[in-house]
């Protein structure tokens, strides 16, 4: 152990090149930092020096490291913690690109939860049927930032299969669910506001968050979803300007509200003139569908529907129900951002609605996620979670010990992706160690079979590696 002119005590040192290098100090810095991850010598939860400590020891300005941390940190290699450091983080060198589905690796997919793409030849032959009804003529040239009327029009009425009864001037078109999320937190919301969300909730909100300095508030959820009265508290304490709910098969934890907690929930944003966002991205494979919450308050709230799970991530369509008096001002920030979404994918969307192919693709998809789930809960039936008999994911809850971040590692050297809780988690720590297995991911049934039977020995014979360092 080592300790400076001063007496702090000087936990790691950094092997920087001679001074003079044509490399700046500060990037020297963040590739020691990488590179002492990637042998080992820096692991999860490990407490780097202070900034100043560091600075001193090194001999270079207090600036020089703060930057040095600061790229670390929106690298995922570090994460800082207010009045305790800066530690290295739960998943360093494991970034989430690595968890995709490329072709150019063997590791079966239980992380990401993509669409089923054994659906595809399906889906191609149902697009192959609506093309020759193409309204070229619309699809080929610049439309409105909020997209075509005749597009919305079709969407107004295809949402009333899932309960939500509006009009095509109340609808948005956009690309896709991230980025219906993006318009609506850079057009309606200011940093520092802030937003609740579940203790568990979708990642791709947590990092537009984190970009853009708006504050995710989280409320602890149970089976039953979003607790009431932690609500009610959360509300007064923390003066909250939206709120953001999944309703349907909640990512990750699978909960799907009752009509009861909606109502209920409905009555909370009334009171406390919150707006909510309501992302019904896996409402398609509910099978007994529950009227939204947003149906109950639509002056009030933002109701996103995407149709890439649902359909294929290659047309990227999502639309925004929203309240007449913000429908101008989402659509001025639709056209600042992306000008507007592609009026032919629109177009191919609208067609497959108009004329049932649709559902027709939902139905079977419902169908292939039974049978996926029925395979998961034989397979995995000494193990707890929640029931979610046409969810694309599960939300696996481990025995006392285990250890998720851990546990994630050893399932990629085994060959399988999973996710770790703590990737949604809105805090430093969730309490329970859990996971989330994407069921849809796989290519076929029999892959997911495969995956789950490495997972379920990696979990019968899980043995914590010994832990050098404190994990946060």
């Amino acid at each position: 152990m080592n300790f400076d002119q001063y007496g702090n005590e000087i936990c790691w040192i950094p092997e920087l090149p001679a001074t003079g290098g044509e490399t700046p100090i500060y990037q020297a810095l963040v590739q020691a930092i990488q590179e002492d991850i990637r042998k080992g010598v820096l692991m999860r939860g490990y407490k780097l020096p202070p900034q100043r400590v560091l600075a001193n020891q090194i001999g270079v300005n207090h600036g020089t490291v703060t930057r040095a941390y600061k790229i670390c940190e929106e690298k995922g290699l570090v994460k800082g913690v207010v009045g305790k450091g800066t530690f290295i983080a739960a998943s360093p060198g494991l970034p989430m690109s690595l968890l995709s589905d490329h072709k150019d690796t063997d590791l079966l997919n239980l992380g990401m939860a993509i669409p089923l793409y054994e659906c595809n030849p399906l889906i191609e032959t149902m697009v192959k049927q609506v093309s020759d009804s193409m309204d070229y003529g619309l699809t080929m040239m610049y439309c409105p930032p909020e997209g075509h009327i005749k597009h919305r029009y079709v969407a107004a009425n295809w949402l009333k299969k899932y309960k939500m009864d509006t009009a095509a001037e109340n609808i948005l078109i956009t690309s896709g669910t991230q980025n219906a999320l993006s318009i609506i937190l850079m057009t309606l919301f200011e940093k520092g506001d802030r937003i609740i969300v579940d203790e568990y909730t979708y990642t791709g909100l947590i990092s537009l968050a984190s970009y853009m300095n708006i504050i995710l508030v989280p409320v602890p959820q149970d089976e039953n979803g979003m607790d009431l009265e932690e609500l009610v508290t959360t509300c007064r304490r923390e003066q909250p300007k939206g709120i953001y709910l999944i309703t349907d098969y909640q990512n990750p934890t699978t909960v799907t509200l009752s009509s009861e907690k909606r109502m209920a929930i409905a009555k909370v944003i009334e009171e406390n003139k919150l707006l909510l966002i309501e992302d019904a991205t896996f409402s398609f494979s509910i099978e007994n569908r529950i009227k939204p919450v947003s149906a109950y308050i639509p002056d009030k709230s933002l109701f996103i529907m995407g149709t890439s799970k649902a359909i294929s991530p290659a047309f990227r369509i999502s639309y925004i129900v929203a309240p007449l008096c913000l429908v101008s001002k989402l659509s001025h920030g639709l056209n600042n951002i992306i000008w507007m979404a592609s009026p032919y994918t629109s177009e191919i969307v609208s067609l497959l609605q108009s004329t049932g192919a649709y559902e027709y693709i939902e139905n079977e998809k419902i169908h292939i996620l039974k049978e996926r789930n029925k395979l998961f809960d034989r397979i995995m039936s000494e193990y707890e979670s929640l029931p979610a008999p046409t969810s694309c994911y599960r939300f696996l809850r481990l025995p006392e010990g285990y250890d998720d971040i851990e546990l994630e590692y050893m399932a990629v050297e085994k060959g399988v992706q999973i996710l770790s809780a703590n990737r949604f988690y809105v805090g430093s720590r969730p309490e329970k160690p859990t996971i989330r297995l994407a069921v849809s991911a796989p290519n076929t049934i029999n892959d997911l079979e495969k995956a789950l039977y490495i997972m379920k020995e990696l979990l019968d014979n899980y043995q914590s590696r010994k832990r050098l360092y404190p994990v946060l």
